[in-house]
């Protein structure tokens, strides 16, 4: 605090400080004058020479929709009433009270203007009953019919021309809240007649200013019934002007007229109309501070940018978007067609190359063995190929497997027994080398045409996702936001904005701005969690959460709520590894990671051997296969693009399995790719399954083939993905996997990392310590619960962090 009190702050801070919260709060402060200034002069407002209509409608639409502005209201009705007389401000004091006592009923909320009319009677009916000594005249009973049926007509009126506060400003302009906004403002403009600067009227400036803007922004029509209403008023106001209705009404008629001349036209044909009265009808009251107001009003209206009318003039004049949504149709169907033929062309490429692939490399049945042709012109043909005691099959079989080792020393040792048993030995090796050289070319040749056309394909998908992105844009998130709005609106939700910023299944995110809490017992998520929730979930038939709330004063108070998709299931896992051989580097490597909320991805790889080098290999392949899948590349792609990789590696005899296990959690499934690698476990209850794979590791061969194993998974489901050093390959596997089931049915309810540690210890304890790497990794699967389902009758104490699905 010490430090604080030495700092020093500039003379204009406090003032920035003052002028950054105004800007902050600007529509508020608008909003507030707004109702300040206009209850003043509304409720002042005399019709008739004796109705004052005007007080009790404008407290209702802020009772009703603008309740912080209520004490703006109630100081400046109050005010205007005080310069009526304080019998009036009495009148007005008994009219809010009644208003306030009924309007609790849900009745009377039903119909507010009906309300508010009655109010008005009753109060008026009282109070003149007691003036006049239980005899009002007929005229003053008249008077309070008047003032009753008008509050009623001004009060539709302001609720049409003032919608909720979020829309105040920047809601959506109709012709109907135009013509009601004019109505309004006409009305005010009465309780201005006295209001002067001068020789200049106000109300007689804002009147002609509003026939002129309405002649600019909707011509003819729209100026000569702003005219008109406005004449209308003005002479209920003022009795003996009733001659002025006809100025008004021609004012308009000219001034829309010459609208096509632009301003100085609309300009010109609302003076003209007063110079012509001027002349023929000396009654009127156009003297010269008429003609200065005309010409103030004049000036301001030549001054008003006309961009800043293009939104009420849209109204009008509505743009013409059959063009663009014609164009915007003909792009789309020229990008399916376009993105049809690059599918049809990927699917030949993926479909030609995958059948000669696996028709040349598959595994599934034995590849004969084809006798050199040194071998057939030999006398000794017979006794090294019929004869039961010479095996030559078996040697070239054996030199073949060691032909693609970098270490050569295996090789040299087949060699040498090839030798003792071959008079034709540097000939055989030749042609074997040959042989061998074009299987070899031949089998990297295929897997490089495959991986070729896998990643056309996923070329292929991610074009299809951009242009799908690209027609949504044009045509797929406006009805869905349109359709959310419906939907909100049916169940009387109150909104001012929705923005579909991501469609994707499981990665939807939704922006819905709300007006502001309204009772203190509401949290800024309280309408999101109770009622928007249960629309977005039944609308997408999917999970949804709020993601993020925020309370924004700029333009105007309001919440801004951030849906995004939720995940049906957590994942919690654990992991126990161990270096064999006396080592300190292991040559497992494991990682898990999120790609994104929904899909959580695990990789096991097993290097060759027990030292650095080994770990080393396996952490490159966990390394390139995250970054592959970073990339959004598919799985199957990424595990033969790693293993060209792989193969091209200059170390001597270096490879790795690797173990890609895909858990989606929204959905509750398991893919699974495997290299090399051990089967996956899950344990389901007291049901067990497993998932094989018998491709080989990555970069052990020129040919590889990889598959893809998907099981549903279930809350509750415990999964476990292991090395091969976990076992010992002098004993059975069912015999192993049996002490597996028991230890996981043993063990099932601990934590993942306590699983993980028992499997290992029973495993070394029953089977023994071999002198390989071994990694056991455990994943458990839930429910996500919402944190007011995991209340339990039995629970003496529960905190906020037990309350967690």
């Amino acid at each position: 605090m010490k430090l604080m009190e030495h700092v020093v702050r500039p003379v204009s801070y406090p003032i920035g400080m003052y002028v950054e919260m105004i800007g902050k709060r600007k529509m508020h402060i608008l909003v507030a004058t707004l109702f300040l200034f206009g209850s003043f002069f509304l409720s002042q407002a005399v019709l008739f020479d004796a109705a004052v209509p005007f007080f009790l409608p404008v407290w209702a639409l802020a009772r009703a929709r603008f309740r912080k502005h209520l004490i703006w209201v109630f100081i400046g009705g109050m005010f205007g009433s005080a310069f009526l007389g304080l019998g009036q401000a009495v009148i007005h004091l008994l009219m809010l009270a009644l208003f306030n006592a009924v309007i609790k009923y849900p009745l009377m909320r039903k119909s507010i203007p009906l309300t508010v009319a009655g109010s008005i009677i009753v109060v008026q009916v009282l109070w003149q009953f007691i003036m006049h000594v239980g005899q009002p005249p007929v005229n003053v009973q008249l008077y309070i019919g008047f003032e009753a049926v008008l509050a009623l007509f001004m009060t539709f009126f302001l609720f049409i021309a003032f919608p909720a506060a979020d829309r105040i400003f920047f809601g959506k302009w109709t012709p109907e809240r135009l013509g009601a906004a004019c109505l309004v403002g006409a009305m005010a403009t009465t309780g201005m007649s006295g209001v002067m600067l001068g020789p200049v009227s106000v109300s007689g400036t804002l009147i002609h200013l509003t026939i002129l803007l309405a002649a600019l922004v909707g011509g003819l029509p729209f100026s000569t019934t702003i005219a008109m209403i406005i004449a209308a008023i003005v002479g209920l106001a003022e009795l003996s002007f009733t001659g002025m209705m006809a100025v008004f009404g021609m004012t308009g008629f000219f001034a829309g007229t010459l609208r096509r001349f632009g301003k100085v036209g609309i300009a010109l044909g609302g003076v003209s109309v007063s110079l012509f009265f001027l002349m023929y009808d000396l009654t009127l009251p156009l003297d010269t501070s008429h003609f200065i107001t005309i010409a103030t009003a004049t000036v301001i209206f030549l001054l008003i940018p006309s961009k800043r009318l293009e939104p009420i003039r849209r109204v009008f004049y509505p743009e013409n978007t059959d063009t663009n949504e014609k164009r915007q149709k003909w792009l789309a169907e020229r990008l399916d067609e376009q993105l049809s033929d690059f599918q049809q062309f990927s699917e030949f490429m993926s479909t030609l190359v995958g059948d000669r692939f696996t028709s040349r490399t598959s595994s599934d049945e034995p590849s004969e063995q084809v006798v050199p042709k040194i071998c057939q012109s030999c006398f000794r043909y017979s006794k090294c190929w019929e004869s039961a005691d010479n095996d030559m099959g078996g040697l070239l079989s054996e030199w073949e497997a060691t032909y693609s080792m970098t270490k050569k020393a295996k090789r040299h040792r087949v060699e040498e027994k090839i030798k003792y048993k071959c008079i034709r030995f540097n000939g055989l090796v030749t042609e074997l080398e040959e042989q061998a050289a074009n299987r070899l070319l031949t089998g990297q040749l295929q897997h490089g045409r495959k991986m070729l056309a896998l990643q056309l394909r996923d070329m292929s998908t991610h074009l299809d996702k951009i242009m799908n992105e690209v027609k949504e844009d044009l045509t797929v998130y406006k009805p869905a936001e349109e359709e959310l709005a419906k939907r909100l609106q049916e169940k009387d939700i109150e909104y001012f904005q929705i923005d579909v910023l991501s469609g994707e299944r499981g990665a939807r995110r939704i922006i819905c701005c709300i007006p502001e809490k309204r009772s203190d017992f509401e949290t800024d998520t309280t309408v999101a969690e109770r009622f928007i929730l249960p629309i977005l979930e039944e609308m997408y038939d999917e999970p949804f959460r709020v993601a993020k709330s925020a309370v924004l004063q700029d333009p105007f108070p309001h919440i801004q709520l951030t849906f995004g998709s939720a995940v049906r299931f957590s994942l919690d896992y654990g992991i126990v590894a161990t270096a064999g051989g006396e080592t300190f580097h292991a040559g497992d490597a494991y990682e898990v990671f999120p790609i994104h909320e929904g899909l959580t991805a695990v990789l096991l790889s097993d290097g060759m051997g027990q030292d650095l080098n080994a770990y080393r290999e396996s952490r490159k392949v966990i390394r390139l296969m995250r970054e592959c899948l970073d990339r959004k590349m598919d799985p199957e792609t990424a595990m033969h693009t790693l293993h060209y990789m792989m193969s091209l590696n200059g170390l001597d005899d270096m490879y790795a399995t690797l173990d890609l296990a895909l858990i989606d959690l929204q959905d509750g499934r398991i893919w699974s790719w495997k290299a090399g690698s051990m089967s996956t476990y899950i344990k389901r209850g007291d049901d067990f399954l497993r998932l094989d794979s018998k491709s080989v590791p990555v970069g052990f061969l020129p040919s590889f083939s990889v598959e893809a194993k998907n099981e549903e998974l279930k809350s509750g489901d415990i999964i476990m993905m292991v090395t091969d050093g976990i076992f010992n390959g002098d004993i059975p596997l069912e015999k192993q996997e049996k002490t597996l089931y028991s230890t996981l049915e043993k063990y099932g309810s601990f934590d993942c990392d306590k699983i993980a540690d028992r499997i290992m210890q029973e495993m070394e304890r029953k089977f023994g310590v071999i002198g390989d790497d071994r990694t056991v990794l455990i994943m458990k699967i839930d429910h996500v619960l919402p944190k007011w389902s995991s209340f339990t009758p039995y629970s003496q104490l529960i905190s906020r962090e037990n309350v967690v699905g």
